[in-house]
């Protein structure tokens, strides 16, 4: 078993919240791309960044788990190898279990024909369109809102990447522009890889938390589990050049606000992030997610921002008595990583 104290330790160098890097393109978390849900990148990214970076050299789509991310450019056309799935169940989980035979069929059937219409600017409501009457009707439905049948948007958002499309950032609504080159992946290739990423950035866990953080089955994850990870505790693994960092990890001197689905909350080890349960329901509630303070590596409660005029008005619900002036300089970096002013703690 891992000292709880030694991996936390761990984590915060590994996420570089020292700020010791003025590069964004040198942080480790863009080695599994950074979350753009809910305008958590900018704020995450200042977390770790002397200054708020511009994110014009990276490309947004969708990747992990269907989730809009941020991305180094020329890591794109591997990750959709590696983020293909590794088996038909796979393939079934992914895409949210749809009644489905051949799911892998199925998944480079609605792949391929994604590509074939997007071959230009393209919204996404023009794309689902074009898109509906070319794949299997079991992966389509009814939508209400849309008062429209289409493909199942969790279907949808995983064919993206290995459609070969990205985000149009400057576009008001989601609009695709094909990647140049694009190529359809032929099988799952280089999974292992991000297997070494994601432990390097969350670890030391076991397949079970790297399969969760994905959305594949653990089983498959298993069946792929790199034979040159180290194991440092018991079902905890590393890649081999991480374990002198973990085992000897800087003492952490690091106070933040996290945004809601910041890269550190998105380890699938909620019970060693924050043990307390009630406290867990707060961080990570499922509507009307609030953001988390983070000192020393611990979760010590969570916040939430509001807009007032040029100033972001931040009010902190810590779990227990908190030194709130080390916050009051987190608290600009986050106004000014959503284009304000100025902040004002509460």
């Amino acid at each position: 078993m891992t000292d709880r104290g030694q991996v936390l330790a761990h984590r915060v160098a590994a996420h570089q919240f020292d700020r010791g890097v003025a590069d964004p393109a040198a942080l480790r978390v863009f080695d599994l791309g950074v979350q753009d849900s809910e305008r958590s990148a900018l704020p995450a990214l200042a977390a770790r960044l002397p200054e708020v970076p511009d994110l014009a050299e990276f490309t947004l789509t969708w990747s992990v788990r269907g989730a809009p991310h941020w991305h180094r450019p020329k890591a794109l056309p591997a990750l959709a190898a590696a983020l293909w799935p590794l088996s038909d169940a796979d393939a079934l989980a992914r895409m949210n279990r749809p009644k489905v035979d051949a799911p892998l069929d199925v998944f480079r059937a609605v792949v391929e024909a994604l590509k074939s219409v997007v071959d230009e600017p393209m919204t996404k409501g023009e794309a689902s369109t074009r898109l509906t009457p070319l794949v299997p009707p079991e992966v389509t439905g009814w939508c209400r809102g849309c008062q429209a049948t289409h493909v199942h948007d969790p279907i949808f958002r995983i064919a993206v990447l290995p459609a070969g499309l990205r985000f149009d950032p400057a576009a008001k609504t989601v609009t695709f522009l094909p990647i140049k080159g694009r190529r359809i992946p032929q099988r799952t290739k280089g999974f292992e890889g991000l297997v070494h990423d994601c432990l390097a950035l969350h670890g030391p866990a076991g397949p079970s938390e790297v399969a969760a953080y994905f959305g594949a089955p653990v089983k498959d994850v298993k069946a792929v589990w790199p034979d040159d990870l180290v194991e440092v505790g018991r079902g905890a693994f590393l890649p081999a050049d991480r374990v002198a960092a973990f085992e000897n990890p800087p003492e952490p001197d690091v106070a933040r606000l996290l945004p809601p689905l910041d890269p550190y909350l998105s380890a699938r080890d909620r019970d060693l992030l924050v043990p307390d349960k009630a406290h867990q329901k707060e961080v990570w509630r499922i509507l009307g997610r609030p953001g988390a303070i983070m000192v020393d590596g611990e979760i010590l409660g969570t916040w939430r921002a509001k807009t007032s005029g040029k100033r972001l008005d931040v009010t902190l619900s810590p779990f227990a008595p908190l030194d709130v002036e080390r916050f009051e300089e987190e608290a600009q970096r986050l106004a000014v990583a959503r284009g304000l002013e100025s902040a004002r703690l509460k």
